[in-house]
């Protein structure tokens, strides 16, 4: 698997994963994210993989233009667990955050996916990668979600990629899944549903 193949799906996953708590409710932590069991069930493919679990306090915002850099901003907490496969070619990146409030929440889907809209097919500029996305089927999550599908060519190799994010209130959600074949639609839902109501 290309590390070009992460370009939108890491920022997607990054992005709901760090912002800030409200007063009413305790950090973000490892129990409001999907577990490593959550993951494999979902995915046994990542079963004997490397997993880990990380706090951060930056939440990703979509480039400002097709292909560009990621921008970040402050969070008060977020949580992650990220697994590979023993292969490298699976990664499944889960996450929680909390914002200021709902509004905000809202504003972080809209940017994505009017950033979906706009940079349907572009060329990773580091790379020369052509990536192509578009918004995928939407599952009925949390107060509101939204799926990304992506595809990334690089040297005849093309990856794959699909991200799900979810709103519950103040709370953001993600599910990222790179792999070197089409991702399973169910699958996804499956970790997705498991991950919305962890972060409620």
């Amino acid at each position: 698997m290309k590390r070009t193949s992460l370009s939108l799906a890491a920022g997607i996953a990054t992005a709901v994963m760090l912002v800030s708590a409200p007063a009413a409710q305790a950090a973000v932590s490892a129990k409001d994210v999907p577990s490593q069991a959550d993951i494999t069930k979902a995915f046994p493919e990542l079963a004997g993989g490397t997993f880990s679990t990380d706090k951060t306090k930056q939440v990703a915002v979509p480039p400002k233009s097709c292909g560009g850099t990621a921008g970040l901003q402050k969070a008060k907490s977020g949580s992650t667990t990220t697994g590979v496969s023993t292969t490298g070619t699976s990664v499944v990146v889960a996450g929680v955050a909390e914002v200021k409030s709902a509004a905000q929440a809202k504003s972080y889907l809209a940017a994505y996916k009017k950033y979906v809209k706009k940079c349907g097919t572009f060329t990773e500029p580091t790379t020369g990668a052509t990536v192509t996305a578009k918004l995928g089927k939407s599952f009925k999550l949390g107060d509101s979600s939204l799926t990304v599908v992506q595809e990334t060519t690089f040297s005849g190799v093309v990856s794959y990629s699909t991200s799900v994010l979810t709103i519950v209130g103040k709370r953001l959600g993600t599910i990222a899944v790179v792999d070197d074949a089409p991702v399973a639609t169910s699958s996804v839902k499956k970790l997705a549903k498991v991950a919305a109501k962890k972060m409620k």
